[in-house]
């Protein structure tokens, strides 16, 4: 039967397993954000659409092939909640599925 590829969770922490999972860093943490891809056959495109606190979403798009974790990390600089919105797209650039979630990060820039 054919599966429709999909991001089957979103999830955050402070490695690159997400274990455990987090949505509370500190200012210089290593984030790891991690879309899990499942019944992906062939070739795909993932966006990460990033807004800082105050500041104006990023775009990072990753090309990748098959099932796997596709993980974006950056070290925040500023205090505040981030919010990340991921796409899974299919070679084309058409939209098969997304997720959302958003971080809070504490301390001082």
């Amino acid at each position: 039967s054919f599966t429709t590829a999909n991001i089957g969770s979103f999830t955050f922490g402070k490695n690159e397993k997400a274990e455990p999972p987090t949505t509370s860093f500190n200012v210089g943490d290593k984030v790891f954000a991690i879309a899990n891809v499942s019944n992906a056959m062939g070739k795909y495109k993932m966006k990460y659409k990033i807004t800082p606190p105050g500041g104006a979403p990023v775009d990072k798009e990753l090309d990748f092939e098959g099932s796997r974790p596709i993980t974006y990390s950056f070290n925040p600089t500023v205090p505040g909640e981030y919010k990340f919105e991921v796409f899974l797209m299919d070679e084309s650039g058409k939209e098969i599925d997304k997720k959302s979630g958003s971080i809070t990060v504490k301390g001082d820039a």
